[in-house]
């Protein structure tokens, strides 16, 4: 395939957008995780799973992954020109109350899900097609282009699908979920 980049970009972020909606429904790292670590850690900053320069270390070489970084700077700042950074996670982009990023996050960081997160996620809403390395790859392939049109349409339907069930809204209409 050899779908343009911006198009790839714009696709990756609309999937980026319905991933943050999920997980304002789903949210076992603020709920569970997080006070748990704090506790452990008598209220100093805690990185929980932020400990490397993921985007980094797996962001692929592409012409979409430079266009995304390049959205993500214009946005954020460069890594090395961010002024506040955690003494608990090696991110530049993690700060004193977690990860500054509300877009244009790598498709790693975008994706992981621990695995008691993902059993909780399958015990409490029943949804067993959540697998962090599969949204990983799903990721990068839409970033790549090496994800077609129907596939990209049905993994969103399926990401919809996700946030009806963990929303509570399964069988209404889809009035607060993001439209296309």
């Amino acid at each position: 395939m050899n779908t343009h980049p911006q198009t790839c970009v714009q696709r990756y972020l609309e999937i980026e957008s319905l991933l943050h909606h999920f997980y304002t429904f789903f949210d076992y790292c603020a709920a569970v995780c997080i006070p748990g670590l704090l506790a452990l850690s008598g209220g100093a900053p805690v990185a929980a799973c932020c400990k490397n320069r993921y985007y980094r270390i797996y962001d692929l070489e592409h012409p979409s992954f430079d266009l995304l970084r390049k959205e993500r700077e214009a946005l954020y700042g460069r890594p090395e020109d961010q002024k506040e950074s955690s003494l608990v996670s090696p991110c530049e982009y993690h700060g004193e109350k977690g990860c500054r990023l509300k877009s244009h996050k790598s498709p790693v960081c975008l994706s992981f899900m621990c695995r008691p997160a993902i059993e909780n996620l399958r015990e409490k809403h029943n949804i067993f097609t959540y697998d962090y390395l599969g949204f990983n790859y799903a990721l990068e392939w839409i970033l790549s282009g090496d994800m077609g049109e129907r596939e990209w349409e049905n993994f969103r339907e399926s990401l919809l699908e996700m946030i009806r069930k963990v929303s509570g809204k399964q069988g209404k209409a889809q009035g607060s979920l993001p439209e296309k």
